[in-house]
């Protein structure tokens, strides 16, 4: 469910930060260009976890700003379809159920994929396993943790086209289980690679030589 990446970019360093850490102001930087970000065939970055080498700081001119090239592994979110999970329930309707990471919130449950035969209580706003042997039934109570399998996982990607920004969905699913279009887990985020070459047209001087990579 989470795997460390390797990766390099460029970090521009502020003059006024140059009293600081470097290792803790290079972090800080990395997290606000990663952290909560879906990156394409890698996973849903959580944050830095170390740095494998820094460069020398390049200074460009009419810029006070320090620019070192790193090579960081980053923290990342990468379930798999058919990975057991370990969640929180903390929604409830008709349509199903959402779970929460702690983390992450956006895991969703939908009707068809509860144990049968399950029906939703419309009294107390719970979904009920009315399972063989029990007169009441399980009850999947707000705050209960439960246990699940993936069953698909989709991100929406944002991509700047000549018509201007476009939203398409992207999922990985068991084919067996799909209906109607939904998911049964998803993130939300943006396309980091559309996300690093606004910020590359917004530099001069070829400060960002290349786009980050991932190494591994």
């Amino acid at each position: 469910m989470f795997v460390l990446t390797l990766m390099r970019d460029v970090v521009r360093v502020a003059p006024e930060t140059f009293d600081r850490d470097l290792l803790e102001v290079l972090e800080e930087e990395l997290d606000k260009k990663y952290a909560n970000k879906m990156i394409p065939d890698v996973g849903l970055s959580i944050c830095v976890n170390d740095f494998q080498t820094i460069e020398d700081a390049i200074i460009y001119p009419g810029d006070g700003g320090a620019y070192h090239k790193v090579v960081f592994r980053l923290f990342v979110f990468r379930p798999f379809v058919g990975e057991i999970a370990v969640g929180t329930i903390i929604h409830s309707d008709e349509k199903g159920i959402r779970v929460s990471l702690d983390f992450f919130d956006d895991i969703f449950i939908p009707n068809y994929l509860l144990p049968q035969p399950s029906e939703y209580d419309q009294r107390a706003k719970l979904w009920v396993w009315k399972y063989e042997g029990s007169e009441e039934g399980g009850i999947f109570t707000l705050h209960e943790q439960i246990r699940f399998r993936i069953e698909s996982i989709g991100f929406t990607q944002i991509e700047t086209t000549m018509s201007g920004r476009q939203a398409t969905m992207n999922s990985t699913e068991n084919s067996s289980s799909s209906k109607n279009g939904e998911t049964s887990s998803y993130f939300n985020g943006v396309d980091m690679k559309e996300y690093m070459v606004l910020e590359n047209k917004s530099l001069k001087d070829n400060r960002y030589d290349k786009d980050p990579q991932v190494l591994i």
